[in-house]
């Protein structure tokens, strides 16, 4: 029996409400997109073309207004918000561009709080989060608060809170930005090395190419890029 992808999209389509008597914005419409076990995947599309809406749904944040997102074979729409979340922890590693750590925190911290998440957190947590800070080449900013972190250390700190829970699949979006060439580089290549499958989003062509499936968000639509 063929094994169920770990992240699977199906006729995914998604509208907002216009906001003081404008028109509806279509953002997504009939999206179809499978993410295998292990595999590794880019996706590229103009700033507004809905890169971030398409995360937020594989993620459960957001519910697709016609179509299935399913994890593991899981359609997420059959999960109440508990149960959603619970996958979420257990099987979704989520790392946005924007800041999502928790600002009273420290780094260290952050990642232990990931940990607790999934009834991993024990005698050996302080170590596994220093681990994962090390692979990231921060772990000498454990103790800092996200305020006193720059923008490239944070995003590395985002990462691997989101790999804490060593998810199914990884949904990263434009996680390297504030990063060097060479960081970005070296930040790429150890979320690659990893044996989880990977969605990236990147608006830099070269990061898009060093994956072996590449998509495109364009005209409210997935096709290979």
């Amino acid at each position: 029996m063929a094994e169920a992808p770990v992240l699977s999209l199906r006729g995914v389509s998604k509208t907002f409400p216009g906001r003081g008597g404008a028109a509806p914005a279509e953002v997504l419409r009939d999206v179809h997109l499978e993410i295998g076990q292990g595999d590794k995947a880019s996706l590229v599309g103009s700033s507004g073309s809905g890169k971030s809406t398409l995360l937020s749904l594989m993620a459960g944040l957001l519910r697709p207004d016609s179509g299935t997102v399913a994890i593991d074979g899981v359609d997420l729409s059959t999960l109440g918000d508990a149960d959603r979340a619970r996958m979420r922890a257990q099987r979704v590693g989520i790392a946005l561009q924007s800041d999502n750590l928790i600002s009273f925190l420290s780094a260290r911290e952050n990642i232990e709080l990931a940990l607790g998440f999934t009834q991993r957190r024990g005698r050996e947590t302080p170590q596994r989060a220093m681990a994962l800070l090390e692979r990231f080449g921060v772990a000498e900013r454990a103790d800092h608060r996200p305020r006193h972190l720059s923008g490239g250390e944070a995003q590395r700190v985002a990462l691997a809170v989101a790999i804490a829970n060593e998810p199914a699949v990884l949904l990263a979006d434009e996680v390297v930005a504030a990063l060097d060439g060479e960081t970005a580089g070296q930040v790429v290549d150890e979320v690659l090395d990893a044996p989880f499958a990977v969605l990236y989003v990147t608006h830099d062509p070269a990061l898009a190419q060093r994956v072996e499936h590449r998509y495109k968000l364009s005209d409210h639509r997935i096709e290979p890029g």
